[in-house]
């Protein structure tokens, strides 16, 4: 609804803000996956994972860092629309991004449809984080099993 009135009712403008900010949320998403396959090479060597990335550590730090980068870029470009233009001696000015999202020389507006709705998102998942808490802490009572290993046999 805020988004709706931030774009004044536009429907181009309103369907623009919801797909960046929903793309944006998913390439925010990509910034932990990447890294969690080095931390968990390195805090669990022993678990059996269901794939294997070639070439040993150098290998896993290149799957992790090349994809990091662009979804960090992604995600820069997607609330930040125009950025690295006019870098490395190329032309353009940055509203022309915005003018392709009906945004044209609005940019608070358009940052604001999505940074506000982002800034509402982290805060909620800190509250959800921080309730989980207590439920983290708990130790398992029961093995935990591996969903895709063989499934044992019935006695």
């Amino acid at each position: 609804m805020l988004a709706f009135k931030i774009t004044g009712g536009n429907a181009n403008r309103y369907f623009a803000a919801v797909l960046g900010l929903t793309i944006s949320t998913t390439t925010i998403s990509y910034l932990f996956i990447f890294p969690a396959l080095i931390k968990l090479r390195r805090s669990r060597p022993e678990v059996e994972r269901p794939y294997r990335v070639p070439w040993g550590t150098a290998g896993a730090w290149l799957c992790s860092v090349v994809p990091t980068f662009w979804a960090l870029l992604a995600t820069v470009a997607l609330i930040w629309p125009g950025f690295g233009v006019g870098w490395f001696g190329t032309s353009g000015n940055p509203n022309d991004d915005l003018a392709l999202l009906s945004f044209s020389h609005e940019r608070l507006a358009y940052e604001l449809s999505q940074i506000v709705p982002l800034a509402v998102i982290i805060i909620v998942g800190v509250i959800f984080y921080a309730l989980g808490r207590r439920t983290r802490q708990d130790v398992a009572t029961e093995p935990v099993t591996a969903a895709y290993g063989p499934a044992d046999p019935a006695p």
